[in-house]
């Protein structure tokens, strides 16, 4: 698999993230910025909107509003005033020409039962090259996206930009977030999907267990109260081996411990994983994440080379930063030698509930912008 691609990578947070853009949007060079981000209940909606035009920089900016339906039934829609507060915020900073709506579906009726479909509908929110070549840059800000839209649909732009014609300029893939666990932890899930799946463009060959013919590895990264995600997952892929990865160094120095007094008998004694298979990511560093999923999928595949090589299996039941993570290492994994043996298994919620809604706007000032950098100029020689 040679040299990793985003090795070495650009990340930046905080102040630094806001020197970083006010540098690269500061030149002499015209920019024109697509700005993909969605239409939601979260508070932090328009915060990655807000720092870009608070830079004060010439930049041709057009927004991408995904608006996604999640069906009559979600317990989200108790919060339309929020979603509303949220738009007209939206039309105040910025001039309803720039806003293109992109609505989307999340689920699709078949008879008597649902299919969730908003991987597949976001992987069309891009449908060619030609609807970004005329970028300089690209952001999709996540801050209020679901984990199953952004993954389909940064994937298909980075293929595009990947397989763009020769003679296109360089485009800045960044995908921007706005960090806040203290926030995070408000937001709770409501109902899981009946079963988990591969998202769209992500999904690895992944086969049952009565029908797959390789070992299957499942990397699972863990945050706080996905229990039943994690059964759930499991007993959908019957996984040979599991690998938990944990979030370590954290910005809170008992989160690790936590988390492991909390799944100790349920990954050790129900799923019987081998302790030595616990692993650790830094818990705001995706690229870094990155780096150690490749390289253990590397080394499983390699061992494993005997018994018909290997698959595996990522998801994310953590924080969107390290979900970034897994989204890198199985892009260029399934990319670098033309092999799609990794897929992304994502289980999703039917719905949300928020706690503590009266300190939102407190808690909001405490979010941190995080620019990950992907493709365009850091990278060029």
């Amino acid at each position: 698999m040679g040299k990793l691609r985003w090795n070495p990578y650009l990340l930046s947070s905080t102040e630094k993230a806001v020197q970083l853009l006010n540098t690269h949007f500061g030149d002499e060079k015209p920019r024109k910025v697509l700005l993909i981000m969605a239409k939601g209940f979260d508070i932090r909606m328009n915060f990655v909107l807000k720092q870009l035009l608070d830079l004060e920089k010439p930049i041709d900016l057009s927004c991408k509003l995904i608006c996604f339906d999640e069906g009559s039934g979600s317990t989200s829609h108790q919060y339309k005033k929020y979603v509303d507060e949220n738009f007209l915020e939206l039309e105040k900073l910025l001039d309803s020409s720039k806003i293109e709506l992109a609505p989307i579906k999340l689920w699709k009726e078949e008879g008597n039962r649902k299919r969730r479909i908003g991987d597949r509908e976001a992987s069309g929110i891009i449908k060619s090259f030609d609807d970004i070549k005329d970028y300089t840059d690209i952001i999709v800000d996540i801050s209020a996206l679901p984990r199953g839209i952004y993954f389909s649909l940064t994937g298909k732009i980075l293929t595009l930009i990947d397989n763009k014609p020769e003679e296109s300029p360089l485009i800045n893939l960044m995908v921007m977030v706005a960090e806040n666990a203290a926030l995070d932890a408000c937001i709770k899930e409501q109902g899981l999907d009946q079963e988990s799946k591969p998202l769209m463009g992500f999904m690895g060959g992944i086969k049952s267990k009565n029908e797959r013919e390789e070992p299957l590895i499942w990397l699972p990264i863990l945050g706080e109260d996905k229990k039943r995600h994690i059964e759930k997952t499991n007993d959908d892929l019957e996984p040979d081996e599991v690998c938990p990865l944990f979030p370590f160094p954290a910005k809170d120095p008992r989160r690790p411990d936590s988390l492991l007094i909390n799944y100790h008998d349920l990954l050790l004694d129900k799923l019987n994983i081998e302790p030595q298979n616990i692993m650790y990511v830094p818990e705001q560093n995706p690229f870094e994440a990155y780096k150690i999923i490749v390289n253990t999928i590397k080394n499983y595949t390699k061992s494993m080379s005997v018994l018909n090589k290997c698959r595996a299996a990522l998801s994310t039941f953590s924080s969107k930063l390290l979900s970034i993570g897994t989204l890198l290492a199985a892009y260029e994994i399934n990319n670098s030698e033309g092999q799609k043996i990794v897929g992304v298994v994502n289980i999703d919620s039917q719905g949300y509930t928020l706690e503590n809604e009266e300190s939102f706007d407190e808690l909001n000032k405490s979010s941190e912008l995080f620019v990950i950098w992907l493709t365009g100029d850091p990278y060029e020689k």
